[in-house]
């Protein structure tokens, strides 16, 4: 079997799913929260990489396909988790590793990893010094 990168899975995405932390929310479908977009994103980067991963892998062991299918569909979804860069990003990236903990994409003895750099992240946050206002 060949060998197949994680940049080929992320080329078959014909469009960028838009950032959930910089879309404004007049541009979201009615009832779409950002962490629900958020969510969204992570489970269709799992979907397509899963699929290519099948449509492209040697079918002599299907089992084996399954397998590293699902671990190279982990991957993508942990690419395309938020940015820890702003509380909404924290607050989405918290969603999404639980909802990847839930499906499986995220390996149990990753979790707490991912959980406590959204942590750190949230209190360095919070630490951030806040813009003067002009006297």
């Amino acid at each position: 079997m060949t060998e197949t990168s994680t940049a080929e899975f992320s080329l078959t995405e014909t469009a960028p799913a838009p950032d959930p932390v910089s879309e404004p929310a007049s541009t979201l479908e009615p009832g779409l929260t950002h962490t629900r977009l958020a969510v969204r994103k992570c489970g269709a980067a799992y979907r397509r990489a899963f699929h290519v991963f099948i449509e492209t892998a040697d079918r002599e062991e299907p089992s084996w396909d399954r397998s590293r299918a699902a671990d190279q569909a982990g991957l993508a979804y942990r690419e395309a988790m938020p940015l820890l860069s702003s509380f909404e990003g924290v607050r989405d990236f918290i969603a999404c590793t639980a909802h990847g903990i839930l499906m499986g994409a995220i390996p149990p003895e990753q979790s707490g990893r991912l959980l406590y750099a959204a942590q750190v992240a949230l209190a360095a946050l919070q630490r951030e010094p806040k813009p003067r206002k002009p006297a």
